[in-house]
C-alpha cells in the first residue's frame, strides 16, 4: 500500500507584544482555502517520555464566553476520541458527565 502524506498550516499573526491577532489554518485535504480561527489547541504525544506536548493559543477578541463554550465543545471531542480510541464506556460515561457539569457551571448549558 502506497503511503500519503498530509499537511496542516497554522500561521498566527502577532501584534507587535507577540499577542495572536489573527489565527488562520488550512489542512491539505480541505477544499477550503484558509480557514479563520480565534483559538486552537494541538497536543502530540510523545511514547519515549510519555509526556503530552501542547499548543494553546486564542486571538485577543476571543471573549471569555467564546473561550468556556470551546472548551466545553472540546471536553465533549475528548470523550469521544477517548470512545473511539478504547472503548471504556465507564470513563467516557464520567467524562461526559464531566462536561455535562463543566458546560452548567459555565452557563454553557442551562
Amino acid at each position: 500500500m502506497k503511503k500519503r502524506k498530509a499537511n496542516i498550516k497554522i500561521d498566527i499573526v502577532l501584534n507587535e507584544n507577540n499577542i495572536p491577532e489573527e489565527i488562520f489554518w488550512k489542512a491539505s485535504d480541505s477544499k477550503i482555502d484558509k480557514a479563520n480561527a480565534q483559538a486552537f489547541f494541538l497536543s502530540f504525544w510523545d511514547t519515549d517520555s510519555k509526556n503530552s506536548y501542547n499548543i494553546d493559543l486564542w486571538n485577543k477578541e476571543m471573549t471569555v464566553e467564546e473561550m468556556k463554550f470551546f472548551i466545553f465543545q472540546s471536553l465533549l471531542k475528548m470523550s469521544s476520541i477517548l470512545e473511539r480510541s478504547t472503548g471504556d464506556e465507564n470513563l467516557v460515561k464520567k467524562m461526559k458527565e464531566f462536561s455535562k457539569q463543566f458546560g452548567k457551571m459555565t452557563n454553557v448549558l442551562k
